[in-house]
């Protein structure tokens, strides 16, 4: 893939120092980083490389390490009741400590970290509808408005990271007036933001292929998933079951039959993803550091980031040796490639029986080499979170044995007993503990418990308050520079 490097962004002046310095425009070196795996458009689909660039700046932002790495990692699993932060004693990880105890603040270099990550990538989409409604570049309609639609995916895919993390945000679009300071730094209220999240999807859904030209490029039936998503977070259940069943409808996804080859590198990109963050060998590809963050301390990683006690109980009280065994790595294990080294005499695939932590996450393994240089994609959506929120959305809706079915899916593939004869509130127990067990270490645990307003209940024990951990702070640096109209959140 082409790369374009770049010293500065210079299309949008962005979050970076303050959030109210936002410069409108375009130029052909606004790119910060491009680095290599991120999928392109190809030659002959437009005219000139402002677009080009502009497309391939969104893609590869998802593979910043201020994106989808360290950060992303603390505030969207450690904190949670699946993980705990691992590594030494000692190593803190900066922040992750905190986020494991609920002690975090405005301070901390996790939350803005997310902040400047995901309104940089805003800050893209925005330059990038810029771009392709410029005359100099001369697209046709139907071109034009396919562009459109996968900017403001990733436009709205950024709002989604930012509201479930901070609540309502200020919302900037691609006609912001950089001098309009009461837009740029006042915030919206949660579901004024999601309502826009939801126009932009529904646009995307509106006009992306179904079928993806490349590996990695998202579709209708990406951001048909993402809006169901985000209507799941809203409780609005009758459009869950409607863009899920749109989805189920298209025939574009299935279910892998093997659940723990879905994050084995010679897996990627199968008939299950849905949105999908593509790696690559290249070792200056900073996703890849996911790796490292993961790997087993002393052997092939820092260590952060393991699974919890909670999350291996949870796996053993439902007999579910399947997922337990592809999601958590444990001490003295032979991993599932040592054989490729069996001729190597300085390199093996076996976990230490006296590593620093007694569990580590399968689903980031990468192998014992290289480990910065890993290709393994991140999958964010994926077939088998559609069929368990079409499941909770047709229970609670009331559609009892519709529910099952789609839950007993996902239940077949893993060997568990089908689940039957259970009322409107035990299958909704049911369909939350299904949830863990499937997504086990995939990032998605904390917002989920939330959402389903169990928060003080499950995480607690480990130092949650209700009432001010339902969200994370605003960094105390963009309360600063704002002069006071960015609020904080409360008990923060």
């Amino acid at each position: 893939m082409k790369i374009f490097k770049a010293n500065k962004l210079t299309a949008y002046k962005i979050i970076l120092a303050s959030l109210a310095v936002f410069a409108l425009g375009c130029s052909d070196d606004y790119l910060d980083v491009e680095p290599e795996g991120s999928p392109t458009l190809g030659s002959g689909y437009f005219q000139g490389d402002n677009v080009q660039k502009a497309l391939n700046a969104c893609y590869s932002h998802e593979q910043l390490f201020s994106q989808h790495s360290f950060s992303f990692a603390g505030v969207f699993s450690i904190a949670s009741d699946d993980a705990d932060k691992g590594s030494a004693a000692g190593d803190t990880g900066t922040d992750k400590d905190k986020l494991d105890n609920f002690t975090h603040d405005p301070t901390d270099v996790s939350v803005s970290g997310l902040w400047n990550a995901n309104y940089q990538g805003v800050a893209k989409a925005n330059t990038g509808i810029n771009i392709i409604n410029d005359p100099v570049n001369e697209i046709e309609d139907g071109q034009r408005e396919a562009l459109e639609a996968e900017f403001r995916f990733f436009r709205a895919y950024h709002y989604w990271t930012l509201v479930r993390v901070f609540g309502g945000v200020p919302i900037v679009t691609e006609e912001t007036d950089p001098e309009d300071n009461e837009t740029l730094l006042t915030r919206k209220t949660s579901d004024e933001t999601y309502e826009f999240i939801f126009q932009d999807l529904e646009y995307a859904a509106a006009r992306l292929p179904q079928v993806a030209p490349q590996p990695g490029r998202v579709t209708s039936g990406t951001a048909l998933t993402l809006l169901a998503k985000a209507h799941m977070y809203q409780s609005d259940w009758q459009e869950v079951l409607e863009y899920t069943n749109q989805v189920i409808a298209s025939g574009q996804y299935a279910l892998h039959p093997n659940y723990e080859e879905l994050w084995r590198i010679q897996n990627e990109n199968t008939e299950e993803s849905i949105f999908e963050i593509q790696g690559s060998s290249s070792e200056n590809l900073p996703i890849n550091n996911l790796a490292t963050i993961h790997g087993v301390r002393g052997q092939w990683g820092w260590g952060f980031n393991v699974p919890s006690e909670s999350l291996l109980e949870a796996y053993n009280d439902q007999n579910d040796t399947v997922r337990r065994d592809a999601t958590i790595i444990f001490r003295g294990e032979v991993m599932y490639d040592n054989d490729l080294y069996e001729d190597d005499d300085d390199i093996n695939a076996v976990v230490s029986a006296d590593a620093p932590n007694p569990r580590y996450s399968e689903k980031m393994y990468t192998g014992p080499i290289t480990v910065d240089a890993q290709e393994q994609n991140l999958i964010i959506l994926r077939y088998a979170d559609v069929l368990l929120m079409n499941a909770e959305a047709n229970n609670e809706l009331g559609n009892i044995s519709e529910a099952i079915y789609k839950l007993n899916m996902i239940r077949n593939r893993v060997n568990l007993p089908q689940i039957q004869g259970q009322n409107q509130a035990e299958l909704q127990e049911t369909i939350w503990k299904e949830r863990r067990l499937e997504f086990g270490m995939e990032f998605d645990r904390y917002f989920d418990v939330i959402r389903q307003g169990r928060g003080q209940e499950l995480f607690g024990p480990l130092g949650f308050q209700q009432g001010k951990h339902e969200v994370f702070p605003i960094p105390q640096d963009q309360i600063n520079l704002s002069g006071g109209l960015l609020e904080q959140n409360p008990g923060y």
